[in-house]
């Protein structure tokens, strides 16, 4: 007797297969289970906050220091704490998020030069950690003189001379907050340092403009700091002035640009 092989194919499904399928799809129809969609991994557009710190009405005209004795500085020098642009901008004014989001900050290098008896940058930015280098360009002396300022707290960081036309120096900047420089041979010169740990902090053009970039979208509060410019009094020959303008605003940003500004007065 011939043997013969049984011909008919299995089947693809069993009926517990069958079975388990129904129950799939009766368990997603009335949301039992949950089938997660495909998300995209595109990282939000960073967001920025910009504007411009205008001064309101007529510039206020300030005294000038005489540099009698000091004939590399000219007849007279500006002592620079209100810089007034075009269409009212002021220069030279601090902006920063002051609850910052993740971010660590790559300031570039900073140089301040003595020129004309006078600093350059009058206000800068620089990376806590790294040092800032003094460079005079002037043929005669300097005298730089970096002071920590905290509030009343006024204590010197560095204190050392320049005699030599080309001469440069570093000093190094280990501790995040405001430095103040001046010369201790003429009474006008003054600059500051904002040294930082924040990657979202801005300072003013000539035209007053400004933009902190590449924040994520959220609530921010944005703090302006001037170093003040109406006069209080002398010491020493050097002439004191008010104290720092400090304001404070909540800003919220989405993936655009917000926009702040400010006036002074």
């Amino acid at each position: 007797m011939k043997s013969f092989k049984d011909s008919t194919k299995p089947s693809l499904f069993t009926s517990g297969d069958f079975a388990f399928a129904v129950i799939i799809v009766i368990a997603t129809s009335f949301g039992f289970l949950f089938v997660p969609k495909e998300t995209s991994s595109t990282v939000p557009a960073g967001a920025s906050i910009s504007g411009r710190v205008t001064f309101t009405g007529s510039a206020p005209h300030l005294a000038t220091a005489k540099t009698t004795g000091f004939e590399m500085c000219g007849s007279s020098h500006s002592y620079d704490h209100l810089i007034v642009g075009k269409n009212g901008g002021v220069e030279y004014t601090l902006l920063y998020i002051s609850n910052p989001p993740a971010g660590k900050p790559n300031f570039p290098p900073l140089t301040i030069k003595q020129s004309g008896c006078g600093y350059t940058p009058h206000l800068a930015v620089a990376t806590r950690g790294t040092s800032v280098t003094f460079e005079n360009d002037d043929p005669g002396l300097h005298n730089v003189h970096g002071y920590y300022v905290s509030g009343s707290d006024r204590s010197t960081l560095f204190n050392f001379a320049q005699p030599s036309q080309g001469q440069k120096s570093q000093q190094a900047l280990k501790k995040a907050g405001m430095v103040n420089v001046e010369c201790d041979v003429h009474y006008w010169m003054s600059s500051w340092i904002w040294v930082t740990d924040n990657p979202y902090v801005a300072v003013t053009h000539a035209d007053g403009s400004y933009s902190i970039d590449g924040l994520p979208p959220g609530t921010y509060n944005l703090v302006l700091w001037h170093e003040g410019w109406k006069p209080a009094g002398n010491e020493g020959g050097r002439p004191e002035f008010s104290g720092a303008v400090v304001e404070q605003r909540q800003v919220t940003v989405g993936n655009g640009v917000a926009t702040a500004d400010f006036q002074l007065q």
